[in-house]
């Protein structure tokens, strides 16, 4: 056989295998997601109704499907955000305070009074500075943050007293966890108990603790006002979650697949974000209607409050994230996007 013959052979034969390659139907793609709560929990429809949005618009416009596997099935917090990294899974719902144990830099937007509203934070998440921090968590943990969820609003101070002022805090026992919770606390003059959640009831019922702080969301779902008669909308801390995704699953993707993933974010975290501030808004008349006191506080206290519990967080964050530069650019943004 002549070198042309075998020449106009091999062609052939690359271009029927490029040819059947081209009319092959791509394999199927299933995302498995790793979710704390029960499927239908009452009051956690801005965390499971996300991903179930998520699901909906993955499956509506792409051949991928989503696999959500609901009550921690697939282990603890910690676990399935490893077990993501990892690839076992690609997604979790995995909040700030797990991704602090992977990425300390994430912390910096835990700061007392970073944000002045909700609106502020999403516009600091959405635009060049959350851009830059999704960036980097990628490259160093091999997460791709798909964007930024609110995770019950802004966190509030609830006690066995009114708590008007700063000084109100004096002596009061507060369950709160994490040292950028502790530190500020302890700044207002109370003491700080780590509590674990499953305990929180019981301890306020039975005066091991005074108070605590979480969403009002969060604490309507576990009936704290039937051991707290105040509760202090002090908004001090924001609590979010990045949507995170295995980034090298995510980059395996063909254009078109990809694509229907960042658009199903999109309108994920959108969802989640009016829930959230729809759930808060009944959440305060609730806690009213059952009998707790509800303060709001004007702003000239929650600066206040502020000008005790920032300086001291701030102290804390230059020794213990590895950017402490991000803190004064994270500062700026938030006043920028006022």
């Amino acid at each position: 056989m002549g070198n042309l013959m075998k020449t106009l052979i091999r062609s052939i034969v690359l271009a029927s295998a490029v040819m059947a390659a081209a009319a092959a139907p791509s394999i199927a793609q299933e995302i498995k997601v790793g979710l704390a709560l029960p499927q239908n929990a009452t009051g956690f429809d801005f965390v499971n109704g996300m991903y179930e949005t998520f699901k909906a618009e993955v499956e509506a416009n792409s051949d991928m499907t989503v696999d959500l596997v609901y009550a921690g099935a697939l282990g603890a917090p910690n676990e399935r955000l490893n077990q993501m990294r990892r690839g076992v899974i690609q997604m979790s719902d995995a909040a700030d305070g797990n991704y602090a144990t992977i990425h300390r830099d994430i912390q910096i937007l835990n700061m007392p009074y970073l944000f002045s509203s909700e609106q502020t934070a999403w516009a600091v998440f959405d635009g060049p500075f959350g851009q830059a921090l999704a960036e980097d968590v990628r490259e160093k943990t091999g997460i791709r943050v798909l964007g930024w969820w609110e995770s019950g609003g802004f966190k509030h101070f609830s006690a066995s007293k009114a708590i008007k002022t700063p000084g109100d805090m004096e002596n009061l026992k507060m369950r709160v966890l994490g040292p950028l919770a502790t530190i500020p606390v302890e700044a207002l003059g109370a003491s700080a108990a780590p509590v674990a959640f499953s305990e929180l009831y019981t301890s306020l019922k039975t005066g091991v603790v005074d108070g605590q702080d979480n969403s009002v969301s969060i604490f309507n779902l576990v009936k704290l006002y039937e051991v707290q008669s105040h509760l202090t909308l002090t908004g001090h801390t924001y609590a979010f979650g990045p949507l995170g995704i295995n980034d090298r699953f995510f980059s395996s993707l063909d254009e078109s697949r990809q694509k229907a993933i960042t658009d199903a974010a999109e309108k994920a975290i959108a969802f989640n974000r009016a829930k959230s501030r729809e759930m808060e808004a009944g959440a305060i008349a609730f806690a009213k209607d059952n009998g707790v006191t509800v303060i709001e506080l004007d702003q000239d206290t929650r600066n206040a409050f502020r000008d005790v519990m920032q300086p001291a967080a701030i102290t804390w964050l230059k020794d213990n994230v590895d950017t402490p530069e991000l803190i004064d650019e994270a500062i700026a943004a938030a006043k920028a996007a006022e």
